[in-house]
């Protein structure tokens, strides 16, 4: 305590064991010198002061220990915490999950049916309770969808077969088929009808037909109006520079449903080869028969015109010349009457020919040549090549051909009005062309015409005064017989600026010359395509 005091403070000394407390502090004034005194406490006072003390250590203690206190108490209340709330969030997530779960695999097999997946399936179990319920109306749903996905694949399998088979038989068929709807559109049009009637399906399709085929248009309309199931009309047009001849039929197709809406056929026929075979059998016939009945009296008449001539020529003095002139005119008609049944007789009775290799260029020199010599008013043009037109023919009915070709030339110079005439030539041309034979005829005359132009190859149509009609329709047969084609065209723009005729003959080489009076078949008739001609 003395050593405290020697600062010069006061030093407390507490009771110990008894109830005296002393104080001693150090004097100032006097060096070395300190003052000690005691004082008797109350022993309540000591007691209460001691449990002050202890109580004040104690809190001082705990004081000094709080945080490790509190570390210790929040730990446990922590921990608690945590458990608690994983548990709660455990038992929400385990909750969520029974709930969403279903949900969510419902909305994984919609996703996999919108792919267009339909054999997946929603697993259901009883406890899910309304979504198990959904589920499972989900899973039904499903197995509907794939019966009738099935059936419609199964529709459409047939349908495509039915419409393979409906297309290859339209696409076999030489007739032309149009499909038209209700309101007159195209829709379908076979390779048939493309060819013979110059139109692209492509086109076509989604138009009205009137539009794409005025003059079948015209029958399809009243074939319509007409309330019949079949309408058929014939109808004339030109088609790829040609004047044809078809057959129109519409055919009413009812609705399946039994709807009043219909559906229609139009089937068109080119019947033009038909039309003029018929028309050239029935004058060969005509021909047989004229040439029977008139031939048998011209040849007494025209040896009684000649008896009465040589009989009573030196008799009759009186109007002499008129005699002569009438019995020379008697025999002269006779003899044309004669050349003309002659022509019928030729016609009618056209020989088959007698095929052998032939150069092309030797019957048309000595045609033209058999022309030219008659005709010295007419230059005569000859562009043939230096290669051989070699081919299976019949050389004597070629040369016919041929002479009437270029005689029918050199007339229609004769047929110009003396005004428009100028000085006439005839351009002979031949070489090949696409694998075949093609020889043009080449005039500056008076030209085709344009209307009916084909049915100048009919027996007995003619534009000439004189004419018999029958020397196109004799050099046709003889070029189909060969296994040609015959083409009526103006002549080329470079020709007199287009002023005349050609008429053209294409014929087969050597290596695809048919059978006699084979001809084309009808398809390849159909195929062509002929620019401004026949």
């Amino acid at each position: 305590a003395m050593s405290s005091a020697a600062d010069g403070r006061p030093v407390l000394i507490e009771p110990k064991t008894r109830n005296i407390m002393g104080a001693i502090v150090k004097l100032r004034e006097i060096e070395g010198l300190y003052l000690y005194t005691i004082r008797l406490v109350d022993p309540e006072v000591i007691k209460a002061r001691q449990i002050v003390r202890s109580n004040t250590d104690e809190y001082r203690g705990l004081e000094d220990n709080r945080r490790t206190s509190q570390v210790a108490f929040a730990l446990p209340y922590l921990s608690l915490t945590l458990i608690i709330v994983l548990s709660a969030i455990w038992t929400g997530i385990a909750v969520a999950d029974r709930l969403v779960r279903p949900i969510r695999q419902l909305i994984g097999a919609a996703d996999e049916v919108a792919t267009g997946n339909l054999d997946v399936a929603v697993p259901v179990r009883p406890s899910d309770g309304d979504v198990a319920s959904l589920g499972d109306t989900f899973n039904k749903m499903l197995l509907e969808l794939k019966s009738q996905r099935n059936e419609i694949l199964s529709a459409k399998d047939l349908i495509d077969e039915r419409r393979r088979f409906s297309e290859a038989v339209l696409a076999g068929v030489t007739a032309g088929v149009i499909g038209v709807d209700p309101y007159g559109i195209v829709t379908i049009v076979n390779r048939s009808a493309e060819t013979m009637l110059a139109i692209s399906a492509t086109a076509a399709l989604g138009q009205n037909l009137s539009a794409v085929l005025p003059h079948v248009g015209r029958v399809f309309e009243i074939g319509r109006k007409s309330g019949k199931p079949v309408h058929r009309e014939q109808v004339t047009f030109y088609r790829a520079g040609a004047e044809r001849t078809f057959n129109v039929q519409i055919t009413v197709e009812a609705g399946d449903d039994g709807s009043e809406e219909k559906s229609y056929v139009v089937t068109v026929d080119d019947i033009t080869d038909l039309v003029q075979a018929q028309r050239s059998s029935a004058w060969a016939d005509v021909a047989r028969r004229i040439a029977h009945e008139i031939k048998n009296p011209l040849t007494p008449i025209q040896l009684s015109a000649e008896r009465i001539k040589r009989r009573y020529g030196k008799v009759i003095t009186e109007d002499r010349e008129v005699f002569d002139q009438c019995t020379d005119t008697i025999i002269r008609q006779v003899e044309d009457i004669g050349r003309m049944v002659d022509e019928f007789s030729a016609f009618a009775r056209m020989p088959k020919p007698e095929m052998k290799a032939l150069d092309l260029r030797e019957s048309l020199r000595e045609a033209s040549f058999l022309v030219e010599v008659s005709r010295s008013d007419i230059t005569f043009e000859r562009v043939f090549g230096n290669e051989p037109l070699k081919g299976t023919f019949d050389s004597r009915l070629m040369a016919q051909a041929f002479g009437n070709v270029i005689k029918n030339a050199a007339e229609a110079i004769d047929g110009l009005d003396q005004n428009d005439r100028s000085h006439g030539i005839i351009r002979i041309q031949a070489g090949r062309q696409n694998g075949a034979i093609r020889i043009d005829v080449i005039d500056n005359g008076k030209g085709l015409p344009r209307e009916n132009r084909q049915r100048l190859l009919e027996p007995y149509m003619t534009t000439r005064e004189k004419g018999t009609g029958l020397g196109l329709a004799i050099v046709k047969k003889i070029v189909e017989d060969h296994g040609g084609r015959l083409e009526l065209h103006d002549a080329p723009a470079d020709f007199h600026d287009g002023r005349g005729a050609m008429i053209s003959i294409i014929l087969p080489l050597a290596a695809t010359v048919p059978s006699p009076g084979e001809g084309r078949t009808e398809p390849e008739r159909e195929t062509e395509k002929v620019g401004n001609g026949v």
